[in-house]
């Protein structure tokens, strides 16, 4: 599978700078955070099988019946810095099970970044406003959002078989706070 890389919707800023340090940030971004400020804590906001949607299936390329989709809020100390959503098609699910059941006790990062069988395929950034879905996830967790959010999409490839992704919303808060 790859990133279709041509969103339907993206948004004009005025400030194609804004996030770029962490929009391009090679490695965890909990882990960046945390060495900021300390500490950081996760909110998991759902985590459940669903039906692809249409961006799954349209921007990612995915065909699966079923997707396990799990969603977070990074925060410290209750300010939020961004929202992730991690979709892991059911093919890629099932080459290794217990990998993936490691979501129910430990964060993404963790399986992404202490793991020898994961490996970065792709990764782009783009930015979104309220017409945009991805804009539109983050506003039914975080009702007074507004403005332009960047999206980091990676791609992420397990034993080199199959493909899962991650969706991070950098949120405003993420440069003024820090």
């Amino acid at each position: 599978m790859y990133i279709n890389n041509q969103p339907v919707f993206t948004a004009e800023t005025q400030y194609p700078e804004a996030l770029k340090e962490w929009r391009e940030y090679d490695h965890s971004l909990t882990d960046k955070l945390q060495a900021l400020k300390g500490s950081t804590q996760l909110e998991l906001i759902s985590q459940q099988w669903i039906k692809p949607t249409w961006w799954d299936t349209y921007l990612l390329q995915v065909n699966d019946e079923l997707i396990f989709q799990r969603e977070i809020i990074m925060q410290h100390r209750e300010v939020d810095y961004w929202y992730a959503r991690t979709i892991i098609p059911q093919k890629c699910y099932k080459i290794y099970p217990e990998f993936f059941k490691r979501l129910e006790k430990e964060s993404i990062r963790n399986l992404i970044f202490d793991s020898h069988q994961v490996h970065r395929v792709a990764m782009i950034s783009y930015p979104v406003d309220k017409h945009c879905i991805e804009f539109n996830w983050l506003k039914k967790n975080r009702d007074t959002i507004d403005g332009i959010i960047w999206v980091r999409l990676a791609e992420f490839s397990l034993e080199h078989l199959e493909s899962f992704y991650l969706a991070e919303l950098l949120l405003p808060e993420l440069e003024s706070k820090l």
